[in-house]
């Protein structure tokens, strides 16, 4: 039988590429991982390796110092398995079964209609390639793949500190070639619900969309003040009821992930009749103009479509008027994006929220708005005043709040010795210092380093571009740099065990 041409064919370095497109053919976004995690367990295993497999699905794999090496202080290395899948409008691909179809543009890899999972596929794959050759020069490793980051990184926060039996942390989930990570915010998930009453309505049904928008990763990319798209809807709706006009909603979706910036969101409407549909229409248009000209050239694509779907010949459920008007007041009024900036290191938020998903009227949410909210900063007190707030606000409309996934921070340290090792070698490789900085972003090393206090940490990667969302692409030339990079810095590695 003839072998089926892998569209990764060809690119370099070769045994990178050929897993990622392997893990690519699993599906493996957050919340889906078990068959992923029983892939990379196996693969572990059939080469040899001590491997656990824990509770949480996670994988930890220990292999053995290269010959003459076994004296040198071990390192861990770690990413996560999962992804945000995320496709495009109008896609057919269903990611919770379907491999990623991938495409090579130009010098780099994405995925047709969908995310690409290289945040964080590829250092699943540098880790298949490290188990995979026994010739790379490295001291004892301890490579620990953990589930579910993408989602509260849950996996990380189930992980037993026994096995943390190393020092230095070499993170692999950063998305910027050049810059080595060194410290981020910490954060915390907020869920609320406001229940309300619903009523039977008649009139014409329409649907209000919204698309267009960047979207992208909350952490990363909220300082870009792009915008949102469950707070645009909501702002909209608040318009046409402060307008005096009836409208109801049938249904209300939005967003894929608390920490991913919502790029489009829909809501079924109900209005009375035509004279109202065009009154509501004039309304919907002049609201969307306003907020075009603020969004400006951060944001361009916005998209507001308000069309008709059919008259109803029998009664619907909607919200009724109250519930209507407290759900656009709480999309309204409860705050987004970038909320303060670091006093210490410039250009960088300090505090920050993001409302990433929104539901009403689904058989979960019959009369219930669901949204969630992830919130960061880099100092506890600070995440717990903008807590505090959302609690206040949802309270004052009726609406209950929970707080979860709480996570540390991680503390920049002037004295890391891995970072200092992985700067030196970028210097040795490149001929100049690389960035170090801290960012908005939650990292896995603020937990690890919660679970072992003294972990000396350090997080690189490849250069990848809009993360999160259909538009991600990874570039082919820096994943192989960073290969060289990583397999430089292991076998220079010459610190002794203590």
């Amino acid at each position: 039988m003839e072998r089926k041409k892998r569209v990764l064919e060809g690119l370099e370095p070769e045994p990178v590429f050929r897993f990622f497109e392997d893990i690519c053919e699993i599906p493996h976004g957050s919340g889906n991982v078990e068959a992923i995690s029983d892939y990379l367990t196996a693969f572990a295993r059939d080469r040899g390796y001590e491997t656990v497999q824990d509770d949480a699905l996670n994988v930890i794999v220990k292999i053995p110092a290269s010959k003459g090496r076994e004296d040198l202080e071990p390192l861990i290395l770690q990413g996560h398995m999962d992804m945000v899948a995320v496709k495009e409008e109008g896609c057919d691909s269903d990611l919770t079964k379907d491999p990623i179809r991938l495409e090579t543009y130009g010098e780099t890899v994405t995925a047709l209609g969908t995310s690409l999972g290289a945040d964080d596929g590829i250092a699943v794959a540098y880790f298949c390639a490290l188990m995979d050759d026994r010739t790379i020069e490295h001291p004892e490793l301890i490579i620990i793949i953990t589930t579910d980051e993408e989602t509260g990184m849950d996996g990380a926060r189930a992980i037993d500190p026994a096995h943390l039996a190393a020092k230095r942390f070499i993170n692999l989930d950063s998305e910027d070639e050049g810059v080595l990570l060194a410290g981020c915010a910490g954060g915390a998930r907020v869920d609320m619900e406001l229940e309300g009453r619903v009523e039977e309505r008649t009139g014409i049904k329409c649907s209000l969309e919204i698309s267009g928008l960047k979207g992208g990763h909350s952490g990363q990319e909220i300082i870009k003040g792009r915008g949102n798209a469950c707070h645009i809807i909501g702002r909209i709706l608040l318009s046409v009821i402060d307008a005096g006009e009836h409208i109801a909603a049938v249904s209300m979706s939005g967003g894929v992930a608390d920490n991913a910036i919502p790029s489009d969101a829909r809501a079924e409407l109900i209005v009375p009749d035509e004279e109202a549909y065009k009154r509501v229409e004039k309304i919907v248009r002049d609201a969307a103009n306003e907020i075009k000209e603020e969004l400006g050239s951060k944001d361009p694509g916005l998209t507001v479509k308000l069309s008709k779907l059919a008259a109803t010949e029998s009664p619907v459920s909607a919200a009724s008027a109250d519930l209507m008007k407290r759900i656009a007041g709480l999309l309204a009024a409860t705050p987004d994006g970038v909320r303060s900036m670091s006093a210490d290191l410039p250009g960088l938020p300090e505090t920050s929220l993001n409302l990433g998903t929104m539901s009403f009227g689904s058989e979960k949410t019959t009369g219930k708005l669901c949204l969630g909210f992830s919130v960061r900063s880099a100092r506890t007190s600070a995440r717990e005043a903008l807590i505090r707030q959302l609690e206040i606000i949802a309270e004052a409309l009726g609406a209950s709040s929970e707080v979860h996934g709480r996570y540390p921070g991680w503390a920049y340290d002037r004295d890391s010795v891995i970072c200092a090792h992985f700067a030196d070698t970028w210097e040795k490789m490149r001929g100049q210092r690389p960035l170090v900085e801290a960012i908005h972003a939650g990292v896995e090393c603020g937990i690890f380093k919660d679970k072992r206090q003294d972990l000396d940490c350090v997080s690189l990667g490849p250069q990848l571009h809009d993360i999160h969302s259909p538009k991600e692409t990874m570039d082919v030339a820096s994943a192989g740099r960073t290969w060289e990079y990583l397999l430089e810095a292991l076998g220079s590695w010459d610190r002794k065990k203590a």
